[in-house]
């Protein structure tokens, strides 16, 4: 849509529903309800989901609240009954974040749209959380919060350290997705894609990255020669194989905050696709890749990533 979320309009509403626009990472629904007293929600619930809510989005990168939508699998099915604007006020939901959501959040929004077409003299809110730019947003029980799977997770302690850190050097993190690219008899190969995201709020002027894939079934990469590929012992004697071969990536171009570079892809100039035989199906449960990352004075950040996360499991049943 070309308007902000904070400039919506009831025909935003109404297109967001009619294109099927599925809750995300930045976009979530709640029905009217979810700002009313009932038997089973008292006020004080009421306010604690709120705060930590607008905490999950702040901390993550900022996202829209609509109250007023019916959905249903994440998906806008209709607009609700509309709240009473004498009731349901502007002013209280202000009040609210105000008092519980702790760090004031320059640049939040909320937005009253009247429901002229549906339910005239009736209105829905929208909620517009940017990033928070001032360190980490603590909610009312005084957690800290991240948007995942369309909820909001409390945040592990390296979490809360990479938000305070935005500040004072790039925050370089992995994003690692696949595809399925060979479905055969005896083996699927898939397509890992990786991209590079700043999410910080300084630049990083030199970056890198070094990847590490277990042995037991070696990546390919194609035209790769010019790539240093290394083999290196075992991070940890817990884990059931002795040996990794490593991708190691150094650039000395700059990264914007918010820019990202795809290292492995289709759009870039390597790909990579890994073959997971049948015999080795079981055993895979267990591997992982690893990635750490490195951007200027940043502290290295190593992440990891159980194959359980990429594979489709239930394609192969023993």
């Amino acid at each position: 849509m070309e308007r902000q979320p904070f400039e919506w309009e009831e025909s935003d509403i109404e297109r967001l529903i009619d294109n099927k626009v599925s809750e995300s990472t930045s976009l979530d629904y709640k029905r009217c309800d979810a700002l009313i007293e009932h038997k089973k929600q008292t006020r004080q619930q009421i306010i604690s989901e709120m705060s930590k809510d607008i905490s999950s989005f702040a901390n993550a990168e900022g996202g829209t609240i609509v109250y007023g939508i019916i959905e249903e699998n994440h998906l806008p099915k209709a607009i609700d009954e509309g709240y009473d604007p004498t009731i349901v006020r502007r002013e209280w939901l202000e009040d609210v974040i105000d008092s519980n959501v702790k760090r004031k959040i320059d640049g939040l929004r909320i937005k009253q749209i009247e429901l002229k077409s549906h339910k005239p003299g009736r209105v829905i809110y929208i909620i517009h959380v940017p990033q928070s730019l001032q360190g980490a947003i603590q909610a009312n029980d005084f957690r800290y919060y991240q948007r995942r799977n369309f909820k909001s997770e409390p945040m592990e302690d390296y979490q809360v350290r990479d938000i305070m850190n935005r500040f004072k050097h790039p925050l370089l993190l992995p994003v690692l997705t696949y595809k399925v690219s060979k479905d055969e008899p005896f083996f699927i190969e898939y397509e890992l894609v990786l991209d590079l995201v700043n999410k910080g709020v300084v630049t990083a002027k030199r970056f890198g990255m070094d990847m590490f894939f277990p042995s037991f079934s070696a990546p390919v990469i194609p035209n790769y020669e010019h790539k240093r590929v290394v083999d290196i012992k075992i991070f940890s004697p817990q884990e059931p194989y002795r040996k990794y071969t490593g991708y190691v990536f150094r650039n000395t171009e700059v990264l914007f905050p918010g820019e990202s570079k795809e290292i492995f892809g289709p759009y870039g100039n390597d790909r990579l696709f890994y073959k997971i035989m049948d015999d080795k199906w079981q055993e895979s449960y267990k591997w992982k890749i690893y990635v750490t990352t490195y951007a200027d004075d940043m502290p290295p950040k190593r992440s990891e990533y159980p194959f359980s996360e990429f594979q489709k499991f239930e394609a192969k049943e023993k």
